[in-house]
């Protein structure tokens, strides 16, 4: 911030340089005054203290001289001088010539005395002067760039005023620059001493400003802090600024090329000025608490980089200063109002920005007023700068020190933050690992579940498909046999009720393997089902003449298709041998099956109906198909046939196991 507030140091110190300012104005009013009293001139200087060092300024009486031809004797003749109401009459950048008069009254016992011109560089300076009133000739000392009696960074004229005598000096001047008067004179000795004493303090505060650089670059490579970096960058730059303006760049490096002090004076302060934006911007960290009011840096950081082109044009210093004054001026204040309400969201690092840049921007206005003749002029304000400059970077210094300690107490806090979410994500994380690990644990478990109870479908299927083709093979041989045996009992009268049989026993058969492809269980079928699909077959099938009714009274049990096959195929027997023989004397019959579990792998089946009752002595001789099926089903069940019957109803009782 140090070199936008230099800048405004700038823009007050060339003042005069813009036609249209306050200060150009109250300029030239202030020759319409003279012009009004165009007979009065300035009056003596009476100097009577040797250790006074007295300012000129007001004392002088100037000319512009438009052709630069003027001689010291056409001068002398004119009466067109105008009194000078400033300390330090600035004329602006102009290619005029300016000639400035002024006259000591010497009360003192000291002769020997001292001009100090306040200009680093000048096209030409002369001081033209008569040591008695009435010498014909004057003393000539010619001075430029490439001529001074004393090495300092000033030009230093020495003349004589005999004691109780008075003596007119002219000064001739001309410069490239702004055309200014900033003249002292003292005695020899006082000047030396003064000039002793200025040195030492601008030693001083370049030493101060070179050990800052080091010193925040030294912390700049020990923390490695950005902040820090475009601070070193901006100080640096204001050094080179400062170095060039207090005249130590052009008295060591440019004082046999003037042209690159023009290019210099051209460049720092807009490199100052574009690196100071960049420290800005980072400092008060604008991109993150202003970001709108951010962009206008961007353009200002583009203007200010095509400013560099400047410094190759030749005729360009009014431009320059013009636009270097403008500039510095709008990104000065634009930036306290950053500051302002940036400090305003709480952000404590700026106040020691707004402190450090009003103590600056203080000593800028009250050395630029006390030059204009504003306010009264004091001992200390030829060096309010380098004091408001000084403690600018100080405070800056401690501001950056202050931020980064604020930054790092939010980046601690941030990263207990991290750490408290680090570790209530690992908390959460492991809860999921856990809650996951038992997911899949019993997925896993469905999975081999499921995968067992494929395997064992598949092992079924694999077994029904085995039986299916085993059963299909006895069935058919089954089939072969039956019509076989059929055949043996057939006649041609009983014929068509011979196949009829053949077709329930089919069916029968048909039934079981129909069931089996129905069902999820291929290996064991519902012995309920079954029965009562064969039962509903039979009676479609067995087309009788009589009434007769069928109730069931089965358990849900489930057995083998081999068991089943043999069960079905005795129920389709007893039933037929009921249907056709036990039914023939009475119109309204009743059959009954059931089947029960009795014991574990015991089940008891029961076919019982309430027809005539049987001829135990006729079935026993019986060699019928019939009865030779029924026998030969109830031994494939591993079971004893019992007959009951009486006069009400007869009952086939069949005890069997499955293994």
């Amino acid at each position: 911030m140090v070199e936008l507030l230099f800048f405004v140091y700038l823009m007050f110190k060339r003042l005069f340089i813009l036609k249209k300012t306050i200060g150009y104005f109250a300029l030239y009013f202030s020759f319409l005054l003279s012009y009004i009293a165009i007979a009065q001139q300035q009056p003596s200087i009476n100097y009577t203290n040797t250790n006074d060092i007295i300012r000129v300024g007001k004392y002088l009486n100037t000319l512009e001289d438009t052709s630069g031809k003027l001689t010291i004797n056409d001068v002398d003749k004119l009466n067109t001088f105008i009194p000078s109401t400033n300390d330090i009459p600035n004329f602006g950048i102009t290619k005029s010539t300016y000639w400035a008069k002024f006259s000591i009254n010497n009360n003192t016992d000291v002769e020997d005395f001292i001009l100090e011109f306040e200009k680093i560089t000048a096209q030409e300076l002369v001081l033209y002067y008569k040591t008695h009133p009435t010498d014909s000739n004057y003393v000539i000392q010619n001075s430029n760039n490439n001529s001074k009696k004393y090495s300092g960074q000033l030009f230093l004229f020495d003349f004589k005023v005999p004691k109780k005598e008075s003596v007119t000096l002219y000064v001739k001047f001309k410069t490239n620059w702004g055309a200014t008067f900033p003249i002292k004179i003292s005695t020899r000795d006082r000047i030396l001493h003064q000039l002793f004493n200025d040195e030492l303090i601008k030693g001083i505060y370049l030493g101060i400003l070179f050990i800052m650089v080091f010193y925040n670059m030294f912390i700049y490579f020990s923390i490695r802090e950005k902040s820090y970096f475009f601070y070193v960058i901006y100080i640096f730059s204001f050094l080179l600024f400062q170095f060039n303006e207090l005249g130590y760049a052009y008295k060591y490096f440019w004082v046999a090329k003037p042209h690159l002090f023009d290019m210099a004076s051209k460049l720092l302060p807009n490199l100052t000025c574009l690196t100071a934006v960049l420290f800005v911007r980072d400092y008060l960290k604008t991109k993150k608490y202003t970001p709108k009011l951010d962009k206008f840096y961007n353009f200002a950081i583009i203007l200010l980089i095509l400013s560099f082109a400047f410094p190759f044009i030749k005729e360009s210093n009014n431009a320059f200063f013009t636009f270097i004054n403008v500039t510095t001026l709008v990104i000065s204040l634009y930036t306290l109002l950053i500051a302002i309400i940036i400090l305003r969201k709480g952000f404590q690092p700026a106040k020691y920005f707004l402190i450090a840049w009003s103590i600056l921007l203080f000593s800028i206005i009250q050395f630029n007023l006390s030059n204009l003749g504003f306010i009264p002029y004091y001992p200390i304000t030829d060096h309010s700068l380098e004091i408001g400059s000084v403690i600018e970077v100080f405070l800056l210094s401690l501001g950056l020190a202050y931020r980064i300690n604020v930054l790092k107490k939010e980046k601690e806090i941030s990263q207990e933050r991290t750490i408290n979410l680090i570790e209530e994500k690992k908390s959460i994380i492991e809860n999921q690992n856990l809650v996951l690990e038992k997911l899949v644990y019993e997925r896993t478990q469905k999975l081999e579940l499921r995968n067992k109870i494929i395997s064992e479908k598949n092992e079924e299927k694999s077994i029904m498909m085995r039986e299916i083709h085993h059963r299909v093979k006895n069935n058919l041989q089954m089939i072969n046999s039956m019509v076989r045996l059929q055949s043996r009992y057939l006649d041609k009268e009983n014929a068509s009720d011979s196949l009829k049989e053949v077709e329930r026993r089919i069916l029968t058969m048909s039934l079981l393997h129909e069931k089996m492809y129905q069902s999820d269980n291929l290996v064991s079928i519902n012995i309920k089902e079954y029965i009562t699909a064969v039962m509903s077959d039979l009676s479609y099938i067995f087309d009788s003449k009589k009434n007769v009714k069928y109730t069931l009274n089965i358990d849900d049990i489930k057995f083998k298709t081999e068991t089943i096959l043999y069960i079905g195929l005795l129920v389709n027997e007893l039933i037929t041998n009921s249907l056709k023989h036990a039914f023939n004397e009475q119109d309204n019959g009743l059959l009954h099956i059931s089947l029960f579990q009795k014991n574990i792998n015991e089940y008891t089946l029961n076919v019982t109906n309430n027809g005539v009752e049987i001829n135990f002595d006729k079935l026993n001789n019986s060699d019928s198909l019939g009865q030779r099926l029924i026998r030969n089903f109830v031994k494939q069940l591993h079971g004893k046939l019992t007959i009951e019957s009486n006069k009400n109803e007869t009952s086939f009782i069949v005890q069997f196991t499955e293994n």
